[in-house]
């Protein structure tokens, strides 16, 4: 029997189906809609047969085993469907043996098992409180919502602590779930809390979010990363989402989980939410497979204004049909839902990313300096465009909204000069040199070599750097925030990458590694200099400072 054989015997195809629709058993079969967006019916005519491990449906007259079932829905590779099956079975396969070492296969795997229980708890936990269901139906959620969208609450910790333990784990990977402030105390840090399960694009439960009930501060707690949740890797209901995505053919996108639950409660089916940060490489990944229509609605406030920048800073030359939904004078969603405001309007009148930098643009239209000012930000973006057509739509846009003839804003687009190939290291203080080789990693850690042969004073560069330089993981040791720092900085990069020959971008690696060894060498002198300057005697500083310029004067570092 082949690994592939083994795989798909390990997974019952009803199980597998059932992920996906709501199955009937008819006789020794079952029974459902086809859970195909190209195939729309009534009558359910999608059959699974778990003794033959198949299903047929006679409106597509087309036929799927498991890895055929799961490419065709999840819309993805051979290699794809075979990892989302092996995450269902943890079949040993040799790709994966490589991939991930046997320590993290089987915390993954407990994680997920305990998730999956934590949150049967919590579920119970629900009914036991009318006072809360009473406060989240006069939050406007309906019982229909409660119980889809699985809102709980976190009543007890100890009840919990010890619910766990009867399931046989122990407080190693109690502690390791991050559910408890503290394990010896028995503590659950998401106490009286309400419960939002998140779950990946394939329905597993990976983490939490926890809401508080009154005016309490954070309002919102959310699961840390963990080596199965990467809120940079996961959209908030998009595994429900997905069909009414692919059906109207685009998606709206949220700030958060209640904006998300409103909207579905309201008939708008194709929303999702990115939990609070901006759109990440992956997320477009998860949604270029179901549309390439997009439509950003992030709260009317500064934070979310830079977050919207930042997405369409990443959707840009993607191929994505891109719309911005402006909430005029409402903060939220949620708010203009609970106004009985239609909100198709607002979906109707969303914006393309220039009319949304345009409208943003604080400027007197009188003003002809405000006016030039405005036309120059504006073009400055647009030069970074690559797609003409596109240039062209958002051109005549400009033209339209600032009222300056066509032919006088490409006259003025064409005087803005290209960006040069060069990469240059020192235009972004607030990004360090070594920030740099850290993206160049996450790029190609084929570049370790080189830049490790380059780097001079190696005991002295940052410890993100390097762990990176040691280790291929080393995105799973640092915060959050900092993963998707240098996951934006590796996408600038890669973008300007493109362009450049392998020579030319072994030059620029090249030069990048002097410039870190010579702000090294400066900070290190500078230090050691200090020193001597109080102490002139002290001769381990002498040494250390005489090494370092030998170092220096060795490797031409000045």
């Amino acid at each position: 029997m082949s690994i592939i054989e083994e795989l798909e015997n390990s997974i019952d195809i009803v199980d597998l189906v059932w992920k996906y629709s709501k199955l009937k058993k008819i006789w020794a079969n079952y029974k459902c809609l086809c859970p195909f967006p190209w195939h729309s019916e009534k009558t359910p005519s999608f059959v699974v047969s778990p003794s033959k491990q198949i299903a047929y449906c006679f409106g597509c007259h087309r036929w799927w085993w498991p890895i055929k079932f799961v490419m065709d829905i999840e819309n993805c590779e051979f290699k794809e469907a075979v990892e989302i099956l092996w995450n269902i079975t943890w079949v040993k396969i040799k790709w994966f043996e490589n991939w991930k070492s046997e320590e993290t296969a089987k915390s993954e795997k407990n994680l997920f098992t305990l998730y999956k229980d934590i949150a049967n708890y919590y579920k119970s936990s629900l009914k036991r409180y009318q006072e809360i269901i009473d406060y989240l139906k006069n939050r406007w959620l309906s019982e229909d919502s409660l119980n889809t969208f699985s809102l709980w609450y976190a009543d007890d910790w100890i009840n919990l602590y010890n619910f766990l333990r009867d399931k046989w784990y122990d407080d190693e990977i109690i502690k390791e779930s991050q559910v408890f402030l503290d394990v010896s105390r028995r503590k659950d840090k998401f106490l009286w809390r309400v419960i939002f399960p998140i779950k990946n694009h394939r329905w597993d439960t990976v983490a939490f979010a926890w809401r508080i009930i009154n005016n309490w501060e954070p309002k919102y707690l959310n699961s840390p990363a963990s080596h199965i949740y990467d809120k940079s890797n996961i959209l908030y209901w998009l595994f429900e989402a997905r069909q009414e995505i692919t059906k109207k053919d685009f998606v709206i996108i949220t700030e958060g989980y209640m904006d998300t639950i409103s909207l579905h409660q309201y008939g708008f089916k194709n929303t999702v939410a990115v939990s609070w940060t901006a759109l990440t490489e992956k997320h477009l990944t998860l949604l270029k497979r179901l549309t390439n229509k997009i439509y950003l609605c992030f709260d009317n406030d500064k934070a979310w204004d830079s977050a919207t920048r930042l997405s369409l800073e990443l959707m840009k030359n993607k191929w994505f049909e891109v719309k911005i939904i402006l909430l005029e004078w409402w903060k939220d969603p949620d708010e203009i839902l609970k106004s009985w405001e239609d909100f198709q309007k607002f979906i109707d009148n969303a914006v393309s990313p220039i009319v949304y930098f345009i409208k943003k643009s604080v400027f007197n239209e009188k003003s002809l300096d405000d006016k030039k000012n405005t036309l120059k930000t504006i073009l400055e973006v647009l030069k970074s465009y690559s797609d003409n057509i596109e240039k062209d739509f958002y051109i005549k846009e400009i033209s339209k909204l600032l009222d300056i003839p066509t032919k006088l804003i490409y006259d003025e687009l064409n005087k803005i000069p290209n960006k040069k190939e060069d990469i240059s290291w020192e235009k972004n203080i607030q990004i360090t040199s070594q920030d740099y080789a850290v993206a160049y990693l996450l790029i190609n850690p084929y570049y370790r070599n080189q830049i490790s042969k380059e780097l001079a004073f190696l005991d002295d560069i940052d410890f993100i750097l390097g762990d990176a330089l040691k280790n291929n993981d080393f995105l799973n040791n640092i915060s959050l925030d900092k993963k998707e720092f240098y996951r934006w900085l590796a996408l600038e990069i890669e973008e300007k990458l493109n362009n450049l020959t392998d020579d030319k971008i072994t030059d620029d690696i090249k030069k990048l590694c002097q410039k870190i060894n010579s702000d090294i060498f400066k900070k290190e002198s500078l230090k050691l200099k200090e020193v001597l300057t109080k102490d002139k005697n002290n001769l381990e500083v002498l040494i250390k400072y005489n090494n370092l310029l030998k170092k220096a004067k060795e490797n031409k570092i000045t």
